[in-house]
């Protein structure tokens, strides 16, 4: 029969077998509880379980061994949402949770492994939408990253020991679909300029702000005043799509123009809605401005395709549409390179007819008529 032995350390204890053998650990409370931990042979071990439990239980963050045996997803889930930043409230991001609860539910986490989200994956793309229409891989994939998400925040709040994606990554299996991200569908200048007579006063300042700008649609409507330093002329803004990565861009003379032509209404944020109030989502309003304008299979996204396409095709330079639209990589933005070739082209064409002889400009000097020239002349041959 072991023995439970007090040190000089509060909350730290030494348990000794019946065999003389020792180990420290620790003791706490979570709710009206009592626990005890066995940490280890060290006492420096045990000291920093103790400073790790006192700060897990200061943030609100902190959930028994006992209890972690029992936490189950809906669990995860309602703590998850307690703990999201001001964007989680998008209606997309609840649905994904909504989705992975109809599946695991009342399920403990360590009964999530790679196999169970195997299923849910299998399940998901087999179910239709509510439209009865095929669910797409991105919208699977969407789901899947979410779920990701939410157990590495599982694993940080040490609800969970380790991630079951871990397991795809260490076995080298690929569990998110293929995406095609090929889609290059850009506005002539012509269909901007019906788009932005079919908006509405504020929604045109949110297409205008997409276009110059190349933001997606989220980064764009978060934008605050107090990101915009227009004496500088520097744009600041959130990626939230890489975790709130801060990033910047240099405002050009109309993006400037249109800041400060926009009526601030006393809001904190950059584009609003009619009344001045914050924007979570614009997309009603772009599907009736695009009705209006008869322009077809073109999204809100498609703005940052749009913004990217002519910066490549006047630039050429595709490491400042990578720059332009933040990629991590020059191979993300290699789908713009066409178009930068394809304006070239036509640029380059401006130089035919530079070898023609007569007022009409229709014939060309032959090699030949160059060769007689020379040789009635006084010039060198090449």
């Amino acid at each position: 029969m072991g023995k439970y032995l007090k040190t000089h350390v509060p909350g730290i204890f030494k348990y000794v077998d019946s065999r003389g053998s020792a180990v420290y650990g620790i003791s706490y409370r979570s709710g009206d509880k009592k626990h005890r931990e066995i940490v280890g042979p060290l006492l420096g071990e045990a000291r920093a379980k103790l400073e790790e439990v006192h700060a897990l239980a200061k943030s609100g963050g902190f959930i028994s061994a006992a209890a972690q045996r029992k936490f189950t997803f809906s669990h995860l889930a309602k703590k998850y949402e307690e703990n999201q930043s001001e964007d989680y409230p998008q209606s997309s991001k609840r649905y994904f949770v909504k989705a992975l609860l109809e599946y695991f539910g009342d399920m403990r986490l360590s009964q999530i492994t790679p196999l169970e989200i195997e299923n849910f994956k299998k399940m998901r793309k087999e179910t239709p939408t509510l439209s009865r229409r095929p669910r797409s891989d991105v919208a699977v994939n969407r789901e899947l990253e979410t779920l990701r998400h939410m157990l590495n925040r599982a694993v940080l709040w040490k609800t969970l020991a380790k991630s079951p994606f871990d397991e795809f990554s260490k076995a080298g299996v690929r569990i998110f679909y293929e995406e095609r991200n090929d889609r290059c569908r850009y506005l002539k200048e012509e269909e901007i300029q019906r788009l932005l007579v079919a908006c509405p006063a504020y929604l045109r300042n949110i297409v205008q702000g997409a276009l110059l700008t190349g933001l997606r649609k989220g980064d764009l409507l978060a934008l605050k005043w107090s990101d915009v330093d227009l004496e500088r002329r520097i744009l600041y803004f959130n990626e939230r799509k890489k975790g709130g990565k801060r990033g910047e861009k240099v405002l050009s003379g109309d993006l400037a123009e249109l800041l400060r032509g926009i009526d601030r209404n006393g809001s904190d944020y950059v584009f609003t809605g009619p009344q001045g109030e914050p924007l979570k989502d614009v997309k009603r309003a772009f599907k009736s401005a695009l009705r209006k304008a008869a322009i077809e299979d073109f999204h809100f996204h498609d703005l940052r395709h749009t913004s990217a396409s002519y910066l490549a095709m006047r630039s050429h330079n595709m490491k400042v549409v990578q720059e332009h639209l933040g990629h991590s990589s020059l191979a993300m933005t290699e789908r713009y390179a066409h178009l930068a070739d394809e304006y070239l082209r036509s640029e380059v064409e401006k130089l035919d007819g530079l070898f023609t002889v007569g007022q009409s400009g229709k014939i060309l000097v032959r090699r030949d008529e160059i060769d007689n020239l020379l040789k009635n002349s006084n010039l060198p041959s090449a």
